[in-house]
């Protein structure tokens, strides 16, 4: 046995030898014969690619003024993914005291960043450049201190919801973007034109390959690309009209909380709003306000989820990110009259001329069998005594247009409906397509959308077990904008901009065209958007005495709805057309536990006889249409003529494919106030009317009918 352990031993330690000498073997010849190779492959291995972001393009009003800029600014970041447990602690000890900013600021702004989880989070900028130093002199471990180009707003909350902001890329963004070379701490579009034009505004980043050694010494630039800037986006929108027509919205609703509703006895909430500024001929929106606002500088560098909070989630100025104008949906109340007045003439169930006698509500006939609500009451219960088209119009009677809603509902057939179909021709019902994101469509309702809204919550729509059937009563309240109907400020404007223009409808457009930073052999790259025709509508004949009512909705000698708030207006080759509405609003005001006021509507265009722009106005819980919206368009049309004396040639085209040929009834085509001439295309021509002829008493240029009918 003692032989057979020697021999086993012995063995071990030739084995033992024989690695011992392998191994020197080895580390000779990497010393000695290879050391040279190896030390250069140790410095010469690896390429590294540095991303250079590129300069975030502008974003000016259609004159130039800018809107959306950059600055160099010092920021500080946390990168948290390069912490061991319990290190970000001390790290932001050591910043807060740097900054002079409390540890819980540092920490909620670190926490509350939606952003990749391995990007630096900004916790602080505004640092001068003696800041920027004494953090970096304490090289602390993931914090980088470092100028870059911040995004600013100098015209403030001007056009906020217009321009929108930037912040950090949401989850969804990120699996877009980041394969497009974006680095995950970039500033990008959250709402907006920022959002929408994304990707023109952002620019192509910049690549270098770095052959770098060991040590991260570089020793050559292996190919480079630089940045381009990215392009800037001209809008279509005047910034002063902007200022103008937001600060009017903000002082129309201030003064309506200062008036008193009379059917609740309680002040109007008031509490926000939208104004559309639209030039017709072409499209262009020129301005464009949503109340409550806020500036978008706020949110450039990240918010807290308690700074998010106090501002934008305050219940007495709520939805303060919301663009009302294209998310608001609203009743549109008694501005809605326009589609069943042409509705009901294109059935041919209206004569224009024809007397009504409104007694201050209209009950379903005993004939049609009505079970559940069956008598429907003026605004304020009041009779108007005897009506016809133009003037049901000016005076805004619900009786007139209940009996119209009520006589169309008996004459649909399966696949047509006389007012939905008529909306749809004028827009409602579906986006306008303009160049803003979430966009709503609104709604026109019909025995369809009615049967899905009961199935999909019967609780909100048939609390009281109604039939699911579209009934009378249905058409009725869609007759007047109610119901089942809801629709955007954006909307509003766009259909009586077709109906005013003689029946183009467009996309609006509030982009004019965006232009490349980057010169060429070509020069700058310019995209201009042109105007976009969604369709051309055809109106029925008599629609010239529709025209004629909206004439009147501001002339005290008729009783129009909007009288007082023009009394004293200069119409002098600025006359209005338009329409006032007074909208119910569903449910309770959440913050005062009590039912909503009614929300306040105006539509109108100017010059009535030459229309070239128009504005929608809706103004929540604030009241009668006539008293809160319609004196905020009248402020905004007094400064869009300052705006045309400002830029008087505004070169634009009224595109219209044909001449416009206003339906004029026959036993009115010889009346003395009237000159006619026929332009090709027109059945027997345009009728103008002449100022101030004998028959024009109010010197509005329409023959006052009503009187000569007396």
């Amino acid at each position: 046995m003692n032989e057979q352990l020697s021999r086993r031993l012995a063995f071990l330690g030739v084995l033992i030898v024989g690695l011992f000498a392998a191994l020197f073997t080895r580390a000779w010849y990497l010393q000695v014969l290879t050391s040279e190779e190896l030390a250069d492959k140790a410095f010469s291995n690896h390429v590294e690619i540095v991303v250079t972001q590129p300069t975030r393009g502008r974003i000016l009003d259609r004159h130039g003024v800018v809107l959306a800029d950059n600055i160099r600014t010092g920021v500080v970041t946390v990168n948290q993914s390069r912490y061991a447990p319990g290190q970000v602690d001390y790290v932001l000890e050591q910043l807060s005291e740097l900054i002079n900013l409390p540890i819980e600021v540092l920490r909620t702004r670190l926490l509350d960043q939606q952003t990749h989880p391995l990007a630096a989070k900004v916790v602080a900028t505004g640092l001068d450049e003696y800041g920027l130093l004494r953090i970096s002199e304490q090289s602390l471990p993931g914090v980088e201190a470092k100028w870059t180009m911040s995004r600013v707003y100098p015209q403030n909350e001007i056009g906020a919801h217009v321009i929108g902001y930037v912040g950090a890329m949401s989850q969804g963004q990120e699996d877009r973007l980041l394969k497009k070379d974006y680095l995950p701490s970039e500033r990008v579009g959250k709402s907006g034109i920022e959002q929408i034009f994304e990707e023109d505004l952002h620019g192509y980043p910049g690549r270098t390959e770095l052959e770098v050694d060991s040590t991260g010494r570089v020793h050559r630039i292996v190919n480079q690309t630089n940045p381009k800037p990215g392009s800037d986006v001209y809008l279509t929108i005047d910034a002063d009209l902007q200022a103008a027509t937001e600060s009017y919205l903000r002082q129309g609703l201030i003064a309506a909380r200062k008036t008193v509703s009379e059917d609740s006895g309680f002040f109007f909430p008031s509490i926000g709003g939208a104004a559309v500024v639209m030039d017709l001929r072409n499209g262009d929106v020129l301005a464009m306000a949503s109340h409550p606002t806020y500036d978008p500088n706020w949110l450039v560098g990240g918010i807290t989820t308690l700074e998010y909070q106090s501002v934008f989630e305050n219940p007495y100025s709520p939805g303060a990110l919301n663009n009302r104008a294209v998310q608001g949906l609203y009743s549109p109340g008694s501005v809605f009259k326009l589609v069943t007045a042409l509705a009901g003439l294109e059935a041919r169930l209206i004569s224009p001329r024809a007397a009504y006698y409104d007694v201050g509500y209209f009950k379903i006939p005993d004939k049609y069998g009505c079970t559940g609500r069956c008598t429907f009451y003026n605004a304020d219960k009041a009779p108007l005594g005897i009506v016809d088209l133009s003037s049901a119009i000016t005076r805004s009677s619900d009786a007139y247009f209940y009996k119209v809603a009520h006589d169309l509902y008996w004459i649909r057939g399966e696949e047509q409906w006389a007012i939905q179909d008529m909306a749809q021709l004028l827009g409602f019902g579906n986006q306008t397509g303009v160049q803003l994101p979430f966009e709503k469509s609104g709604r026109v309702g019909d025995g369809q959308i009615k049967e899905a809204l009961f199935e999909a919550n019967p609780d909100a729509y048939n609390p009281y077990g109604e039939s699911v059937q579209w009934l009378p009563g249905d058409n009725i309240n869609t007759g007047i904008g109610q119901g089942f109907v809801s629709v955007t400020p954006i909307q509003l404007a766009n259909a009586y901009a077709a109906f005013a223009n003689g029946g183009t409808l467009f996309s609006p457009n509030i982009v004019k065209s965006v232009v490349s930073r980057t010169e060429t052999q070509f020069g700058s790259s310019v995209i201009d958007f042109e105007p976009r025709i969604q369709r051309l509508a055809e109106f029925p004949e008599g629609s010239g005495i529709v025209r004629e009512g909206l004439h009147g909705v501001s002339s005290k000698s008729r009783r129009g709805t909007a009288w007082r708030a023009f009394e004293g207006y200069d119409d002098a080759g600025y006359a209005i057309a338009g329409k006032t509405g007074t909208a119910q609003a569903e449910g309770r005001n959440p913050v005062l536990q009590r039912k909503k006021e009614d929300s306040a509507v105006f539509v109108a265009w100017a010059p009535r006889h030459d229309p070239r722009y128009v504005i929608a106005v809706v103004m929540e819980e604030a009241g009668f249409g006539g008293e809160a919206a319609a004196p905020v368009a009248r402020r905004i049309f007094e400064a869009l003529r300052a705006y045309e004396q400002r830029w008087p040639d505004p070169q634009v085209a009224f595109i219209a494919p044909r001449p416009e040929c206003p339906e004029i009834p026959e036993a009115l085509r010889g009346y003395e106030a009237f000159t006619s001439y026929v332009p090709e295309g027109c059945p027997w021509g345009i009728q103008v009317p002449r100022a101030n002829s004998p028959e024009d008493v109010d010197g509005d240029g329409i023959p006052d009918l009503e009187e000569r009918d007396q």
